[in-house]
């Protein structure tokens, strides 16, 4: 074909474009994964779920928000379950942090939920402009995607 009807990867304004991309580079991991995705240069932000002392192990920094309130509703405090940019604001707040020398200094976050949360945290992800403007989208498997 020689035109494409859609190129959701190629022009997505979420994706990292690689090393000459001056965002953060940010990857969506289910809490199952979340032990064998752990990089020493990574921040893991855990929502919405309790992890495990191996889930938290091999990560630069960890920060928990509150796991779920009840059967798929988080709690309040929960990053992906507030309305106006929430995420976005938890984002720079620690980005502060890790400038301010508050934080270990990491290269990369992670945001881990569990798997059936993930398309919930895409489309939150996708809905605030604050996100994509600090962080790209890092594919962390071949079910990566921009689309929700």
């Amino acid at each position: 074909m020689l035109f494409q009807r859609a190129a959701p990867l190629s022009t997505s304004p979420l994706l990292w474009r690689g090393p000459e991309d001056q965002r953060i580079p940010l990857r969506v991991v289910s809490l199952e994964e979340a032990g064998q995705q752990a990089q020493p240069d990574s921040l893991a932000i855990f929502l919405g779920g309790s992890p495990t002392a191996a889930q938290q192990a091999g990560w630069s920094a960890v920060r928990v928000c509150p796991p779920p309130a009840g059967e798929g509703v988080h709690g309040g405090g929960c990053p992906c379950c507030q309305g106006g940019g929430y995420l976005g604001r938890l984002l720079l707040r620690l980005i502060q942090e890790r400038a301010r020398g508050e934080c270990a200094f990491f290269v990369k976050v992670s945001l881990i939920c569990p798997a059936r949360d993930i398309a919930g945290l895409m489309r939150v992800i996708h809905a605030d402009p604050l996100v994509f403007s600090l962080c790209g989208m890092e594919a962390v498997s071949s079910r990566f995607s921009c689309e929700y």
